[in-house]
């Protein structure tokens, strides 16, 4: 099977995802500062509900590209390079991330706070661990994949999916500590809470251009805001917890992910600015609960609201990040720290069409 090529809409995603998953961390940040409820409350509500996608997104990019390109057969050294590139990288924040949450400095308590972020993905990089957990699964799977039918393997996933998060978002934790655990963060890790993403990225990138007649259906452009209505019904009803592993996400995130297709597809150029974010979106995505964390401990002027401070914490924050990545990128080890800066520019052209799949990979 010959590459297909994949065009402008997934550094849409990648850099819409990554200012998702960074703005909804600092909304949080702003009620942190500013509890007492009122109209602007509720709007970065819903905004906050509206930016869990980013996750998901993620996940649903990482097949895509596999799918796309690696349908058949992987080259050697596949695992290798992703260990370098990625997991170097998670190994370095989950220990930057488990020093900073350190309480009790003990041997026993540091111990176990590295071991809980390294090996149980209990950090904000946790999903490094999903995502080679489908490394895995592409592996082992892409063969029965490509001869089974998308009609038939989509809706099981997503069957498979929802019991699975509904078990945990609906039936109470048990009395202990393991359980507590297991049931506030333990879950997130199994591939189980992501196979619909995995499935649908690989059936989308194995089939791309037929995708895109999905795209002229004008379901995509309402799916998104219905869907969101349906997470913030099913939250006022249940109280559900501000964060992606629900079972209306799975949903929610699909439109998303639809939509921004949509509006990509029909944008002839990636503007440089969706191209520099989406560049430097991995190193984002590591560092910048790190930042969020640090500007906790700096009180807020008394001029500055709910508003204003999440728009300027979200602003600063991702300055920071890229700033940082470049710093680092400046090494050749630096990249092992806070992740590789892709390379990919709009003006690059590969088999004569800009953002092809060679191209984002080669990024890599």
């Amino acid at each position: 099977m010959k590459n297909q090529l994949l065009m402008n809409e997934v550094f849409w995603l990648r850099c819409i995802a990554c200012l998702a998953v960074t703005l909804g961390h600092a909304i949080g940040n702003g009620f942190h500062f500013y509890m007492e409820p009122n109209f602007f409350h509720s709007s970065l509500y819903v905004l906050h509900m509206a930016v869990l996608f980013g996750v998901p997104v993620f996940v649903f990019i990482s097949e895509l590209l596999l799918a796309n390109k690696y349908t058949e057969n992987v080259p050697k050294g596949f695992m290798m390079k992703r260990v370098k590139i990625l997991l170097l990288p998670y190994l370095v924040m989950s220990i930057v991330y488990a020093i900073i949450s350190i309480d009790t400095w003990t041997l026993q308590a540091v111990v176990s706070r590295l071991a809980m972020s390294i090996f149980l993905g209990d950090s904000a990089v946790y999903f490094i661990l999903i995502i080679f957990q489908f490394y895995f699964l592409h592996l082992l799977l892409r063969k029965y994949l490509n001869h089974l039918s998308a009609k038939f393997v989509i809706p099981l996933a997503l069957v498979i999916n929802f019991l699975y998060l509904a078990f945990f978002n609906f039936v109470e934790s048990p009395n202990n500590t393991v359980g507590h655990f297991i049931w506030t963060k333990g879950y997130w890790m199994p591939f189980a809470g992501w196979i619909f993403y995995f499935v649908l990225g690989f059936y989308c990138g194995r089939n791309y251009h037929n995708m895109l007649t999905i795209l002229k259906k004008r379901w995509v452009l309402v799916a998104p805001i219905l869907s969101l209505l349906l997470l913030l019904i099913i939250n006022k009803v249940f109280y559900m917890d501000y964060d992606s592993k629900r079972v209306d996400m799975l949903i929610y995130s699909t439109s998303v992910i639809f939509f921004i297709m949509y509006i990509a597809s029909r944008i002839k150029q990636v503007p440089k600015l969706v191209m520099f974010i989406s560049n430097h979106s991995f190193s984002i995505f590591l560092l910048n609960l790190l930042y969020f964390h640090l500007l906790r401990y700096i009180e807020p002027p008394a001029f500055l609201n709910v508003v204003s401070y999440t728009l300027l914490v979200f602003l600063l924050t991702m300055l920071l990040c890229i700033g940082t990545a470049y710093l680092f990128n400046q090494f050749s080890f630096g990249k092992y720290f806070v992740g590789r800066i892709m390379t990919y520019n709009v003006e690059d052209k590969i088999k004569g069409k800009p953002g092809s799949l060679a191209a984002i990979k080669d990024s890599k």
